[in-house]
């Protein structure tokens, strides 16, 4: 029993560090190309997939603060790579990463971000064997060690 809980620790583990990898990219991908929503906002309002609430949404929130969410939207997906790759905030990183996935689904973008909706939701399902090797549980066995050897209780 104990070979399979540490065979999904290392799997999930894994998952989470490739996961945080294709974040980091779409979001480095998107500095570097200086994102601009502003052209997106039209294709969703035109677009017959999307759901008319979405697309109220698109118009009255996004379109007049375009210049916020060429912010938000980059670094965000960056920073979620970035919580995913070294697993600190995890389950944060997860529940951004997820609700971003929904937006692009929404917005009827369908590139990588259905796979990386899907993967989400299963690394939130799993979070405990996801985390198992992060520097956040690295800080955790740490401190608990310190403490025990100054005779503290932790």
């Amino acid at each position: 029993m104990r070979i399979i809980k540490q065979s999904a620790n290392v799997l999930f583990s894994i998952i989470r560090i490739c996961l945080g990898f294709s974040w980091f990219h779409e979001g480095w991908f998107k500095i570097q190309a200086k994102f601009d929503i502003s052209g997106l906002v039209p294709s969703v309002l035109a677009n017959t997939d999307s759901p008319d609430w979405y697309k109220t949404f698109m118009e009255t929130v996004v379109a007049p603060n375009t210049g916020l969410f060429n912010i938000l939207i980059p670094w965000g997906e960056l920073l979620v790579g970035l919580g995913l790759i070294t697993g600190i905030l995890t389950l944060p990183a997860l529940v951004s990463g997820i609700f971003m996935g929904i937006n692009y689904w929404l917005a009827d973008m369908i590139y990588i971000y259905p796979l990386q909706l899907a993967v989400g939701i299963v690394l939130v399902l799993t979070i405990h064997q996801a985390n198992y090797f992060s520097l956040t549980n690295v800080y955790k066995i740490w401190h608990k060690k310190r403490h025990a050897k100054a005779g503290d209780n932790p």
